[in-house]
């Protein structure tokens, strides 16, 4: 008797364990319109000047989708990216069809109010197979204006 009594209690526990941990999984304090807005860029690169320009973040066709301007302070058309909670993702992608090829990836954070974005991304300069150069841009960070 005393085993089936073990036994239930463990199923019991498992079970309060299982609900617990799933129901605390989607506590993302970030959404959409917490990324959208006008950013300073503030870069240091691997191959490329260190410099500070304006981009924009808007809105893209799901909750989870954003198009981010002025990447690289180069990029003429927008770069997509995509949302979840806090991460931000650039998948690679050529923006204006010119063989510069950019994709990376960042956090946002909220510090009194003040939000930036920390994103660090990689662009490559395909316009020659045989010879690909290569541009990593780390530490940048995009501070709300």
């Amino acid at each position: 008797m005393s085993k089936k009594l073990v036994s239930l209690s463990a199923l019991f526990f498992a079970a309060f364990v299982m609900f617990t941990a799933t129901s605390c999984g989607d506590d993302c304090k970030f959404e959409q319109k917490d990324f959208v807005g006008s950013y300073l860029a503030t870069e240091d690169c691997s191959a490329s000047n260190a410099s500070s320009y304006n981009v924009t973040i808007t809105a893209g066709a799901s909750e989870t989708d954003v198009k981010i301007t002025n990447v690289w302070g180069l990029f003429g058309n927008a770069v997509n990216a995509t949302i979840d909670c806090e991460t931000i993702t650039i998948s690679r992608q050529e923006p204006d069809n010119d063989k510069f090829f950019v994709e990376g990836s960042g956090i946002i954070e909220k510090n009194d109010g003040n939000i930036t974005i920390n994103l660090t991304y990689t662009v490559t300069d395909e316009t020659d197979a045989s010879n690909i150069l290569t541009d990593n841009c780390t530490s940048t960070v995009y501070a709300k204006l």
